[in-house]
């Protein structure tokens, strides 16, 4: 064991025998016990700089795990955004192309997408299962409007006759159906669709067929209508000139008169109507986008 206490002298020549100094063993264990303390306290230094660089690293990889969690749900959203869109497209279209291939009064198409159907019920989990079910019912509407597109190349004749296409190019101000009259007194049914042009626009037969009209009617004024097959007949009003007489035969997107302001109107347009046998349709169901 250590000595509790230790003197050491020192022989010098000329004064004899001289104490130089007494070690005590408390001079001995304090250096250790300074080493020690250091060596612990630098342990847990390095402890706590490896744990914090740890901490930092992993609150860096979390925070990009955040930003791409927040960038993929934006890709998510954009993506039904887009599948809604194009399934409400594809649905509209697929009603107008079963109208063509049906008789006038059948309903025609699967139609389109319901918009409860279109509606997410919750986020989280079931986003991507209403995802996958939007794109399965997307898929079924093209496949059955490719269906459809095939049954209108077999029956092309039937598809020119039918009116699919717009007379002239314009913007619709009135709808098919109940309104208040535009002369200012009640309300009255408006059997067609009033477009909006410039007087003297070129208008086209939407569909191949036999001019049975073209003169003036009170109301009308100068008007033209032609009988296409399958029981549908259409009418165009206030024109300003009239290209074709009774009795002649029209092809699908032919020129027959130019737009005009004649008859009772309240500015100059196209009054565009279709009959199905004999009876008032919208023509909106027809005219093809």
């Amino acid at each position: 064991m250590l000595e509790s206490e230790l003197d050491i002298f020192v022989y010098h020549a000329r004064h004899g025998i001289r104490r130089l100094f007494t070690y005590r063993r408390w001079m001995f264990l304090a250096p250790l016990l300074v080493l020690a303390v250091s060596a612990a306290g630098g342990l847990l230094l390095w402890r706590y700089y490896d744990g914090h660089e740890a901490l930092v690293e992993r609150s860096r990889l979390a925070e990009s795990q955040l930003v791409a969690q927040k960038a993929r749900l934006l890709a998510l959203r954009e993506q039904a955004r887009r599948l809604v869109v194009e399934a409400g497209r594809i649905g509209s279209f697929d009603a107008k192309l079963g109208v063509m291939l049906t008789r006038p009064g059948e309903n025609g198409g699967m139609g389109a997408l319901p918009a409860s159907e279109l509606v997410p019920e919750a986020l989280g989990r079931r986003f991507n299962d209403f995802l996958d079910s939007l794109a399965g019912r997307m898929a079924v509407e093209e496949v059955h409007q490719q269906e459809l597109l095939r049954s209108l190349a077999e029956r092309k004749l039937e598809f020119m006759a039918k009116p699919s296409l717009w007379p002239l190019h314009g913007y619709i101000t009135s709808g098919f159906g109940s309104r208040p009259s535009p002369f200012g007194r009640g309300g009255d049914f408006h059997n067609g669709v009033d477009i909006k042009v410039p007087t003297g626009t070129p208008v086209h037969a939407p569909g191949a067929g036999r001019i049975t009209e073209a003169g003036f009617m009170h109301g009308y004024g100068l008007r033209v209508v032609i009988s296409h097959d399958f029981g549908l007949e259409t009418v165009f009003a206030h024109l300003k000139k009239v290209e074709v007489k009774p009795g002649d035969l029209v092809k699908r997107g032919q020129r027959i008169g130019l737009s005009g302001n004649s008859g009772r109107t309240t500015g100059s347009h196209l009054h565009y109507e279709i009959h199905a046998n004999g009876t008032p349709v919208n023509p909106r169901q027809y005219m093809l986008d």
